[in-house]
């Protein structure tokens, strides 16, 4: 048997959910894959949620690295800063949805359709925005944020293949680029 971590068991799960489907691994699965008991599994995770949680978590955190933090210093303009933050949000999050599928279903289900762990990633999205723009007013940042959910809300996933997503995404810019102050909040 490994020497079993936390970090051990959710790289074994992720591989396992990619490979098979999150329908498919349950801990007594990964328990065997680790040579071990799914009871063993319990003294790092509370259940299947927990792991499944922070699995999903940890790799979303992993497919939205640039956001945390974004990097400014290229950037003279706050306009382009906005624009290119909420490019990286949505382009990360099709990447993700066509590279890897399965993840992505873990993602919708165990951060998404949880009103606390979405209201802490949505909370670390805003607080990234914020930081990036320098826009202080939570009210512009949800607004902005939510103009854009059809190209980073899992609900809206199948329907990217169907469109010119950059072409969309553009076509939303223009309508509240005009609402992004160049000067300070």
């Amino acid at each position: 048997m490994k020497n079993l971590s936390r970090e051990l068991i959710m790289e074994t799960a992720h591989r396992m959910v990619v490979e098979q489907g999150m329908e498919k691994v349950n801990l007594s699965k990964v328990g065997s894959e680790l040579g071990t008991t799914h009871a063993a599994i319990y003294k790092y995770f509370s259940g299947k949620e927990e792991l499944w949680t922070e699995l999903a978590l940890s790799w979303l955190d992993h497919e939205l690295g640039r956001l945390f933090p974004f990097d400014t210093d290229p950037y003279s303009s706050k306009k382009d800063i906005v624009h290119d933050w909420l490019w990286t949000l949505s382009h990360s999050k099709y990447e993700a949805y066509v590279r890897e599928p399965e993840m992505f279903k873990l993602y919708t289900t165990y951060i998404d359709k949880s009103p606390v762990v979405l209201q802490r990633h949505i909370g670390d999205l805003l607080g990234s925005l914020r930081a990036a723009s320098g826009i202080e007013d939570a009210g512009r940042l949800i607004a902005i944020l939510m103009a854009f959910s059809y190209f980073s809300a899992p609900a809206y996933a199948d329907s990217w293949l169907r469109m010119d997503f950059k072409a969309e995404f553009e076509g939303v810019w223009q309508l509240i680029e005009a609402g992004i102050e160049e000067g300070a909040e």
